[in-house]
């Protein structure tokens, strides 16, 4: 499995999509940096949430955008549709268990360095475009950030998932956005006043999306810590396995 892990991260690092998801973090970043120092110039330095020391605070409501993005990721890694009857020098005593779970950890590997690329150029940024920026707010950054990565990681799971129970990558993206973007929505929307539905009520606290939501808030009640950190292993561990059943009956000749 190492081998096969290597082989894919080294494979992707070296596609075309790969750069242009690295200029494309680098870009927003710098726009959201820009975005903000336009608004101080226009409105003064002193409205509220234009300050640099808030840039990060702000920036955490940010999160859902990485875990929606996390199936350009999983694709970066995936390319095509793994034949489980192909055996090359790598793949020879692997089963296709082992292949799926490679796919899934060299995704992992993948979305982390573009993690770490992200949070080092907005620090970056944010300290050259403002200088009020404290240890304090990098430290309440980094916090809130570890506590996003098991969403993130379930978003990079339902990405493999789609990727091996269709062939067709048009309908792995489609899939994905529904489940990750418009079922979530559509709940939270019913859910809210005036509807607030009962069944949507009770839903709607299961969801990733409503998570994301309670993150930015250290004092809401409602933000569970180690519910948030469950809820991304148990959506982990089970797109994987219906990903993995989902290979299993692909018998590709």
């Amino acid at each position: 499995m190492v081998k096969y892990i290597f082989r894919e991260v080294k494979k992707a690092f070296k596609t075309k999509m790969a750069a242009i998801l690295a200029i494309c973090v680098v870009g927003i970043c710098l726009i959201a940096n820009l975005a903000v120092m336009a608004f101080t110039l226009i409105y003064g330095s002193n409205i509220d949430g234009v300050l640099g020391s808030n840039v990060l605070a702000f920036a955490t409501w940010c999160f859902p955008i990485p875990y929606i993005a996390t199936i350009f990721f999983a694709d970066l890694v995936y390319g095509t549709y793994p034949d489980p009857h192909i055996k090359d020098s790598v793949t020879r005593n692997m089963s296709r268990t082992s292949v799926y779970l490679s796919e899934f950890f060299s995704g992992l590997i993948v979305s982390l360095v573009y993690m770490v690329i992200a949070f080092v150029v907005l620090l970056i940024t944010t300290r050259i475009f403002h200088s009020d920026i404290t240890a304090y707010d990098i430290s309440l950054f980094v916090q809130n950030m570890l506590i996003s990565v098991p969403l993130w990681i379930a978003g990079v799971s339902f990405g493999f998932m789609f990727l091996f129970i269709f062939e067709s990558k048009k309908k792995a993206y489609i899939c994905f956005f529904a489940l990750t973007l418009v079922i979530p929505r559509i709940i939270m929307f019913f859910a809210a006043e005036p509807f607030e539905i009962p069944v949507f009520v009770m839903v709607r606290k299961i969801l990733i999306s409503q998570s994301f939501g309670h993150i930015p808030y250290i004092a809401d009640p409602q933000r569970n810590v180690p519910y948030i950190i469950c809820q991304g292993i148990i959506y982990t561990v089970i797109s994987c396995i219906i990903g993995i059943i989902s290979y299993y009956k692909k018998d590709r000749r």
